[in-house]
């Protein structure tokens, strides 16, 4: 059975204090969704109806802003800020519940992650070893409970 995300931006982002501090767009955050779900950028320009320049420059800003490297990290503190929210969905499956991620569920998502319990493709040791580093930064243990 495979899992597909679904990430929408949360409606209420635009009130967030930490959102208008970093000045983030609505068009980043399109992005950023659709990088999540897995498109290319290329795919994104034609969905968005921008360059493909465009996708690629509203994804640096986001990194800037957030002070990231790469998509994964940009994610993760798109979904701990609730900027982003995620569903995961099982395509043929209809009496399947559907997973929400939010970042209530932020630290236990992770933690699967982490340990190998839950399989995300893109999800490198490198950016295991950089979110085990931000959670203890924030003061967050996902292996203490």
């Amino acid at each position: 059975m495979e899992i597909q995300y679904k990430v929408d931006i949360n409606p209420s982002y635009e009130w967030s204090e930490q959102a208008k501090d970093l000045n983030i767009s609505h068009r980043e955050l399109e992005v950023l969704a659709l990088v999540v779900e897995g498109y290319k950028n290329k795919e994104i320009a034609q969905i968005l109806k921008i360059n493909h320049q465009s996708v690629k420059n509203h994804l640096q800003h986001l990194f800037k802003k957030l002070n990231v490297k790469n998509n994964t990290q940009a994610y993760i503190i798109a979904l701990n800020m609730n900027l982003i929210k995620m569903r995961g969905t099982m395509p043929g499956y209809k009496d399947v519940p559907v997973t929400e991620i939010t970042a209530d569920s932020f630290i236990e998502h992770f933690r699967k992650m982490i340990s190998g319990e839950i399989r995300v493709e893109k999800f490198s040791e490198k950016d295991k070893q950089w979110l085990k580093v931000w959670l203890k930064e924030h003061g967050i243990d996902p292996f203490k409970w």
